[in-house]
């Protein structure tokens, strides 16, 4: 499978439950935290893989949102950092 990008968002119950995620999400090839729920991985890997990494941090009346994330069109209001990163080649 090609690498793409992936949206991964939570809805944790209370504070996010991130000891230990950063291991999770090393797994990717490449990837950014841009808010406290959110992340966008660089990956080879599809969005089902990814749930079942990510699963063991949802506790009971948890969530996690996983999709492909096609960047061509886009806008927003983010740090500069976010729009170098999400440029950046990575070919």
């Amino acid at each position: 499978m090609s690498h793409r990008f992936l949206h991964v968002a939570f809805n944790w119950s209370g504070d996010p439950k991130t000891t230990g995620i950063k291991e999770v999400f090393d797994r990717a090839s490449d990837w950014m935290r841009y808010a406290p729920n959110c992340w966008i991985v660089w990956t080879n890997k599809d969005p089902e893989t990814w749930y079942e990494r990510l699963k063991p941090f949802l506790g009971s009346g948890e969530h996690v949102f996983i999709c492909a994330l096609d960047l061509t069109t886009r806008q927003g209001w983010l740090p500069k950092s976010t729009w170098d990163w999400i440029n950046k080649n990575r070919s």
